[in-house]
């Protein structure tokens, strides 16, 4: 029994009726598997968590994509005004699959807009041909230089995802067994030999402009808000040649010792 199974139930359609919380605020936050417990043990009795048929850790995997000089990470590491970043995500256990953009919008705000796709689609590490129309014209609103044709796959993640819906009706994303994959398996849908692991766990919290319940926790634990992306930091860990000055302290604490 995990400390998740204590906690009352939410199903998805009841969190998308509640918050669906695409226009947010994001906090992130970064620490070791064995600091989770702590933050766990401190989470509100009052707080729901994600039950789909039974499941309550969803597994993910997400293709990120990127022109050939690496426009997306280049504007997400020196946090560039017109940011974004395109992406194909199935969750494993429903298997629903979508093509996904994110990018900045006013005032701090992340918005993320998507479309259904197959998952068979999503499993090729390419940029669906039905979708092309509705990236490029997605990337063209958000004043982002670029459209699908010079988009390529160039990490895949994998992760178990648990969310948490307090009281407050923020929401909360926590991230375990996190896995970086690049190399030439993602050009052509195999799977490459370069993954990785580093024992990390991502939390991070969806608000309005006020923190959550669960931001206060992690304070009072003495968690803070990180510079850090999985995008990011798993691009800059497994191409060390890459800038990665804005994701520096968070490289050096957690990125030291990767398993296969």
């Amino acid at each position: 029994m995990t400390a998740f199974d204590a906690l009352p139930p939410i199903s998805l359609e009841e969190i998308n009726a509640e918050a669906a919380m695409l226009t947010r605020v994001d906090r992130k936050y970064v620490m070791r598997r064995e600091q989770l417990d702590a933050v766990l043990r401190r989470v509100p009795d009052d707080t729901r968590v994600l039950d789909i048929d039974g499941v309550r850790q969803q597994r993910y995997r997400t293709v990120y994509f990127d022109t050939e000089d690496l426009l997306s990470y280049r504007m997400t590491s020196q946090k560039r005004r017109h940011r974004f970043k395109v992406r194909t995500r199935v969750y494993l256990d429903t298997r629903a699959s979508f093509c996904e953009i994110k990018t900045s919008g006013p005032r701090g705000l992340t918005v993320k807009q998507r479309v259904p796709i197959g998952v068979a689609e999503a499993l090729e590490n390419a940029v669906p041909t039905h979708t092309a129309r509705w990236v490029d014209a997605t990337l063209g609103a958000a004043r982002v230089p670029t459209c699908h044709r010079e988009l390529r796959p160039v990490l895949l993640n994998r992760y178990c995802r648990t969310t948490l819906c307090p009281s407050d009706l923020g929401r909360a994303t926590i991230d375990t067994d996190i896995a970086f994959t690049t190399g030439d398996g993602l050009s052509h849908g195999g799977r490459s030999e370069q993954e990785r692991h580093y024992g990390i766990v991502f939390i991070e919290t969806k608000s309005g402009s006020s923190p959550s319940r669960l931001d206060r926790i992690l304070w009072q634990l003495g968690h803070r808000p990180a510079r850090v992306s999985k995008f990011g930091t798993g691009m800059a860990a497994l191409n060390p040649e890459l800038p990665h000055n804005r994701w520096a302290p968070v490289m050096r604490e957690y990125y030291r010792s990767p398993s296969l």
